[in-house]
């Protein structure tokens, strides 16, 4: 453990003290009110269905002294239903809003779950009560109106669409998953459950989520085309512990992505998904994502892909299916696909292709071949251990990147530190607890956070961290907004778990100068180890904080992934829980509104899945003006292992991701826009470099005097000791010049001119890896440090502007 200081033992002892004191007398401690933005001086886990995560579970151990030693196991029960706290969410900023409900139970609205009765009225009761709408165009816009919506084991049967709206949150019985399903008088084209909501655009269509339900169309007559799930949807949505099953040799679909003329969404992640049964299992209609370990059994074909310009699968089963991953039916010309670490057993074909495909690790049993491109297979059995790309591949020997109609390529190599036991990248599902006592879980509120976005949660909140570290507790969040003014020490031994997405946001002065910047949320000292793990979380910006670092991370675990980030994302603006949705209007003038979103130090390892780090472009609540600058996004320096999985980084000046001297990273699915605004001012405005501390760009490359050339870099990797970094899809997207949604005028059309960038210092032997590398309306798409162009994106055309299988030449 890294030694604390003498004045940090005597604040912890200070903190432990209040909270003993406060729960002896059954007081909240005293807060300080201010209004969000007002400043003020001052190894063993719960991996349901993980298929490569370690298979000990959390045990609850009371802990030293001031501990609860009561059990409350409620044997057979999930915790969520039962824990008081979860009544204690709310939504500060919705008027007249102290009587509204975030948790919900279907049963509460008139469901019964008996298998026999329609329980379709009584879900949509439950998810639209108290004037919860399409769009939030409620009481409280998109943010404001919250709902988790329980459903407790049982049969409900369903006989039309069961309907959500922005803001909802599915989540069944983990212990027995409830089963929803269709009524055999469906009608032909109904869905059981549309996740798209239709006042919005798919791709602004946030916050919703769905896990631990069973989707069940087999009472159905199969020659009917029924939808089990319109999964329409884009960023900071989650979909996890899904079950569709559907007859056999029907016409029913797992899931479809329909958005109408919106398209079928912008996503980054879903996961432990299993499909039985039916024509599709996955029809695949989104901008981007990434698949971790999806299940196929009995379907004709698993996943369709109708529309991509990438995605990254991985740990893909298929047993008995027709064809395992179809993407010749992709109507994206190059549009790009990976396909790793996955099985095909009793496949008739794995992947059927013409586009661009990047295929490692694969096994195959009683199938038909690997990989058939335009009707044509290839004759490939095994790819075990082997790397295969087809498409723009990269340079070989200093040539310029030639195309390729499939070849096997030399395999990078995985370090120990991010596989498993059988040479798999390492995966961790999003931990659910289910093997806790009751009494393993603390409110934060228990602690005297009030989470109201007016008052100080600083010291509750530590309080809270500390004390529930010690007796190792999960640290509960009911939804609200948690105002915080000084940095939070996270230490080992956390969990902390929200609900709908709870706020911590960060105010005052303690993050005001961009020379001292300070982040938020400490994860762990330097060189200290444990677990420290983090869902259903939100963290956003009170105000304007050139001195902000939203979370830094120094711990390493003892085990893979023990610190881990799941469905936590980052909101900078665009919210009525900010100041910036007002103050940051100015044309041409973005405020310069956070530091840096994420810091990976040197000590840090780290499994990140499902996480946007997100720059408001438009306002969620209101129709307000956002011209926001954030500073950088992802800074890693950490010497690893770190995994990325499906995340996205939007909308920021110098970086979205910048990766310096790092070592073993693996990362499925890198989602970038560059700011809108841009290059009206041109970067690095509204800030100045901070070139020696930082290594920030200071776009001294620019030399023609072109403005498209002054924009964010989506990613840049330096250091001439990077090592071991495999990025697997990414999608580099620019839209706009300008305010209000400016054409693009740069040279040939393009938005941006550069937009990778990779250290000339850069060893050919350290394997860093650029796979499926996606752009739109760029000029270059790679340079070096000395800005000579190594690749453009009108010589690798194809997805939606430019993309390269493969890129590994240093």
């Amino acid at each position: 453990m890294f030694p604390l200081s003498f004045q940090s033992l005597v604040c912890i002892a200070f903190f432990l003290l209040q909270y003993s004191v406060s729960a002896q007398h059954q007081e909240h401690p005293s807060h300080t009110h201010l209004h969000a933005g007002v400043t003020q001086n001052g190894g063993k886990y719960d991996y349901t269905n993980g298929s490569h995560s370690p298979s000990s579970a959390l045990e609850f151990v009371p802990g030293p002294g001031g501990c609860s030693a009561s059990q409350s196991y409620l044997s057979g029960q999930y915790w969520l239903p039962n824990l008081p706290a979860k009544n204690d969410g709310r939504s500060p900023f919705l008027v007249n809003g102290e009587n509204y409900r975030i948790f919900r139970n279907v049963k509460d609205y008139g469901a019964k779950g008996d298998g026999q009765t329609d329980d379709t009225d009584a879900f949509n009761r439950a998810i639209s009560d108290q004037s919860r709408m399409g769009g939030g165009k409620g009481r409280a816009g998109s943010t404001g109106q919250p709902a988790l919506i329980y459903i407790p084991s049982g049969t409900y049967i369903v006989s039309s669409t069961v309907q959500l709206w922005i803001g909802t949150q599915i989540i069944g019985d983990a212990l027995e998953p409830p089963v929803i399903k269709a009524s055999s008088i469906m009608r032909n084209g109904t869905q059981l459950i549309s996740a798209f909501d239709f006042a919005l655009q798919s791709t602004t269509n946030f916050y919703v989520g769905i896990r631990n339900i069973v989707l069940d169309s087999t009472d159905v007559a199969p020659n009917k085309t029924i939808f089990c799930l319109n999964w329409a949807v884009s960023q900071a949505t989650n979909l996890l512990h899904v079950n569709f099953t559907m007859p056999r040799d029907s016409q029913h679909i797992g899931i479809h992505m329909d958005g109408g003329s919106s398209g079928g969404g912008s996503g980054l992640f879903m996961g432990d998904l299993t499909f039985s049964g039916g024509l599709i299992g996955l029809e695949y209609n989104n901008q981007q994502y990434a698949l971790r370990n999806l299940r196929f059994d009995s379907v004709k074909t698993a996943i369709a892909v109708k529309h991509a310009f990438t995605v990254t699968m991985q740990d893909i089963y298929c047993s008995n299916v027709k064809i395992c991953v179809d993407a010749g039916v992709n109507d994206v010309p190059g549009g790009s696909i990976s396909l790793l670490d996955s099985v095909c057993d009793g496949c008739g074909v794995m992947v059927n292709a013409s586009t661009s495909v990047m295929l490692e690790n694969l096994e195959t049993h009683n199938s038909g071949p690997i990989i058939r491109v335009d009707g044509r297979e290839k004759l490939i059995r095994d790819l075990w251990g082997k790397s295969y790309v087809l498409g723009n591949a990269d340079r070989t020997n200093g040539s310029m990147i030639s195309a390729t109609n499939g070849s096997l390529i030399r395999p990078i190599r995985r370090d120990s530190s991010l596989v498993d036991e059988n040479g798999r990248y390492f995966t961790k599902t999003q931990p659910q607890y289910t093997n806790l006592p009751l009494s393993a879980f603390a409110s934060v509120k228990d602690a005297g956070a009030v989470g109201d976005g007016v008052t100080d949660d600083t010291q509750a909140i530590q309080q809270a961290l500390l004390l529930n570290a010690d007796c190792n507790k999960v640290t509960f969040f009911p939804h609200g907004v948690y105002v915080v003014t000084g940095t939070l020490y996270v230490p080992p031994g956390s969990r902390l778990v929200g609900q709908v997405l709870s706020v911590i946001t960060a105010s005052g002065d303690r993050f005001a100068n961009e020379d001292d910047p300070q982040p938020m949320l400490r994860v762990g000292q330097p060189g200290e180890r444990g677990v420290a793990e983090f869902s259903d979380l939100l963290f956003s910006v009170a105000d304007v904080l050139p001195g902000l670092i939203v979370v830094e991370v120094n711990m390493a675990g003892e085990h893979q992934g023990d610190v881990s980030f799941h469905n936590v994302h980052y909101r900078v603006g665009g919210a009525r829980d900010s100041l910036l949705q007002t103050s940051c209007q100015e044309i041409s003038k973005p405020c310069k509104a956070v530091f840096m979103v994420m810091h990976l130090r040197e000590t840090s390892s780290t499994y990140i899945e499902n996480s946007w780090l997100w720059t408001a472009d438009h306002d969620l609540d209101d129709s307000y003006n956002q011209q926001i600058g954030t500073g950088r996004g992802l800074y890693s320096v950490s010497q690893g292992p770190t995994w990325l999985v499906g995340t996205g980084s939007e909308h920021h000046v110098f970086y979205a991701y910048q990766f310096e001297n790092v070592k073993h990273v693996y990362a499925a699915l890198m989602q970038v826009e560059s700011p809108y605004w841009q290059p009206s001012p041109r970067a690095p405005a509204p800030w100045v470099p901070q070139t020696a501390t930082w290594n920030d760009p200071d776009f001294s490359n620019c030399q023609q005097n072109v403005s498209q050339c002054y924009m964010q870099w989506a990613l840049r990797i330096l250091g001439d000791e990077t090592e071991g970094l495999h990025l697997y899809g990414m999608g580099f997207w620019v839209f706009f010049n300008g305010p209000n949604y400016g054409a693009c005028a740069g040279p040939n059309g393009s938005c941006q001119i550069n937009i990778v960038e990779l250290d000339d210092e850069l060893q050919s032997d350290n394997d860093v890896a650029l796979y499926n590398l996606n752009t739109k309306s760029v000029l270059n798409m790679i340079s070096d440090s000395n800005g000579t162009v190594l690749a453009t994106q009108d010589k690798n055309s194809g997805s939606w502007g430019g993309v390269i299988v493969a890129y590994r030449d240093f």
